[in-house]
């Protein structure tokens, strides 16, 4: 499955969570694995829990 984190195409498994995405991004980029104090936003500027589920194309925008 291909979903983009703050615009950076993530691929991953079908049926993966915000939270394996978004420590996917994490790793690609060498960036600290540490989620404590982030904010996940949809591409419509909702706020969205770690533990959401995302679909294919996903767009997310972390601020950290």
């Amino acid at each position: 499955m291909k979903a983009f984190v703050n615009d950076t195409e993530v691929r991953t498994y079908y049926g993966a969570k915000v939270k394996s995405v978004v420590l996917a991004y994490c790793r690609a980029n060498n960036l600290p694995l540490n989620l404590e104090g982030i904010t996940v936003k949809d591409a419509y500027g909702n706020v969205i829990d770690l533990d959401g589920s995302l679909r294919a194309n996903s767009k997310i925008y972390v601020n950290r």
